[in-house]
């Protein structure tokens, strides 16, 4: 698969779209459709940016992020904007809600801002996170626990 790129410097005006990988380092003011995995040192302004996995290692994304495997989010990024994937690790900063199906790990130099709907989540000591935690994907209820509990317990 053959991988684009946009140069630190170059700023493209309006959508864009590709089948394959993506290098990032430029700007783009519209949506981004990667049929591949995005690599993010620059900037995206837009509605929404749709992509299979995306590894955005510095820059800033104000968009909505649909992504249909796993999103990596370093301590250099800023998204101001809602997240959907399967899988996330968040080191940066999220401003919008998230939505994961499986597991999002935050580490200690996140910052959360936002509902967050997951089915399992790690937060490392140092995070900053003013989220509302949604319904889970997970099979199991924490109503179930304790009701489970209770009943033993008569």
């Amino acid at each position: 698969m053959d991988k684009g790129y946009i140069p630190k410097g170059m700023k493209i005006t309006g959508d864009l779209e590709t089948d394959g990988d993506l290098l990032l380092a430029g700007e783009v003011d519209g949506n981004v459709s990667c049929g591949g995995t995005l690599e993010l040192n620059g900037a995206i302004r837009g509605k929404r940016l749709k992509v299979g996995r995306v590894e955005l290692t510095e820059g800033v994304i104000q968009s909505d992020i649909e992504c249909s495997d796993y999103i990596s989010i370093d301590s250099g990024v800023t998204i101001i904007g809602n997240v959907k994937a399967r899988n996330a690790d968040v080191n940066g900063a999220v401003k919008g809600d998230m939505d994961v199906s499986e597991n999002v790990s935050v580490g200690s130099t996140a910052v959360l801002d936002g509902a967050l709907r997951t089915k399992t989540i790690n937060v490392d000591l140092g995070a900053i996170c003013n989220v509302d935690l949604k319904e889970s994907y997970s099979d199991h209820k924490a109503s179930d626990f304790f009701e489970e509990y209770l009943r033993d317990r008569k």
